[in-house]
């Protein structure tokens, strides 16, 4: 009998998302809704921070990485940064009503149901249940937002940015630590790979506001460009209180840091004139756009 490695199905959901993606941006003729799937993938990415991280719902064994706690953060980044994004678009995009959407919602709880029996994916407190009525609510939110985004609301774009930022932010920072450049050490819990990863998380989520509000106070390129200083400079105080600990040279670190977060602010920036720029449209024609309201 033939016996999978267990990161197959994983990467067989990362395809899926990857050409559903493509096939949403093909057919709406618009690269930019990415940022809107970067959208989700950040609210996601929120949500997750509670259930995995603070209180331990459950595990992901996709055996990639050989430490533990990043190897469960690996199948958590499949969830959040892909096949949940994905199909949110998709209820977002088509307006899918409840049939569809408890559709999309029943196939992930079979998808969990069968990661569970493959011994890839463990409940500890949470449940199916939770799963189903969790991603119908999910669904229901990405096409509200989305059409709140299209209504032309000012919290809803700022908000979207910060969460498109959020998004690309803590997938770097959680690169960061795979790749054993830095670690942040608070003592919250006893596992120093989730400490890791908690007190990152914090830091991404706040320093992705700071990207976000350069990008919408700062016309010019060159103020942006102050961002990168200005996130790293969060850094220092917990640096030099011993929370955060560089495992290369300062001056290596640093170069990559900057090299990374200057990528990060020119994409917010792409993001921001996307945003920013969808043309307004009334309540009642954000509902009743038949192809989907990113046209």
């Amino acid at each position: 009998m033939l016996v999978l490695p267990s990161y197959v199905p994983y990467l067989i959901l990362v395809l899926i998302s990857l050409m559903l993606l493509a096939a949403i941006m093909l057919h709406q003729r618009q690269l930019g809704v990415i940022f809107v799937f970067m959208t989700l993938s950040g609210i996601v990415y929120a949500a997750e921070f509670f259930v995995l991280i603070l209180f331990d719902g459950y595990a992901y064994f996709p055996r990639i990485l050989s430490i533990r706690y990043y190897d469960n953060a690996f199948g958590a980044v499949v969830s959040n940064l892909m096949i949940l994004p994905a199909l949110g678009l998709l209820s977002s995009l088509y307006r899918l009503q409840l049939g569809g959407i408890a559709a999309l919602a029943g196939a992930m709880v079979g998808v969990e149901y069968l990661f569970d029996q493959l011994h890839i994916f463990e409940q500890h407190w949470w449940n199916l249940s939770y799963t189903g009525a969790v991603l119908v609510f999910f669904f229901f939110l990405a096409r509200f937002w989305v059409g709140r985004l299209y209504a032309g609301g000012v919290f809803y774009r700022f908000t979207s940015l910060w969460m498109q930022a959020w998004s690309g932010a803590g997938t770097v920072m959680y690169g960061l630590s795979v790749l054993g450049l830095r670690h942040y050490h608070l003592g919250v819990f006893e596992d120093i790979y989730r400490d890791d990863l908690f007190l990152a998380s914090i830091m991404g989520v706040l320093k992705s506001g700071v990207f976000s509000v350069f990008v919408t106070c700062c016309s010019r390129l060159g103020w942006r460009m102050l961002a990168p200083l200005a996130v790293f400079a969060l850094d220092m105080p917990i640096y030099a209180a011993g929370w955060l600990e560089i495992l290369i040279p300062f001056w290596q670190y640093a170069l990559v840091y900057m090299l990374l977060a200057t990528l990060l602010i020119m994409w917010s920036s792409l993001a921001h004139r996307y945003l920013w720029n969808l043309p307004v449209k009334s309540r009642n024609d954000v509902d009743t756009t038949p192809s989907g309201v990113l046209q």
